[in-house]
């Protein structure tokens, strides 16, 4: 059973984020968020792009978990899955840097 956990550890953490984001974006759409200015953007946008390179660093904290395990099959599926859930996460959050947030 560890062996499936820590394989998809990179997924999994993905669909967190990702989860995360979308809960996020509803709760400030429905709040007025947008609205509150704070450093030439508006609160909103810092909190998603904030949460974001969290995230981001999370991947890559998951990537090096996954890298220092020993050599085998479990690890090049770590190590694949991990990066897979990196750049998930990574294109999850790019709209939010280049569109609208509501």
């Amino acid at each position: 059973m560890m062996l499936l956990a820590r394989a998809s550890m990179g997924m999994i953490w993905w669909a967190f984020g990702f989860s995360l984001l979308y809960a996020l974006h509803g709760l400030g759409c429905a709040n007025g968020w947008i609205s509150v200015s704070l450093a030439g953007g508006s609160l909103f946008r810092w909190i998603l792009v904030g949460i974001w390179l969290v995230l981001g660093f999370g991947g890559a904290i998951v990537i090096r978990r996954a890298w220092i395990m020993p050599v085998g099959f479990e690890r090049s599926l770590a190590v694949a899955c991990g990066i897979a859930g990196f750049f998930g996460t990574a294109l999850t959050g790019t709209p939010l840097m280049v569109s609208s947030t509501c």
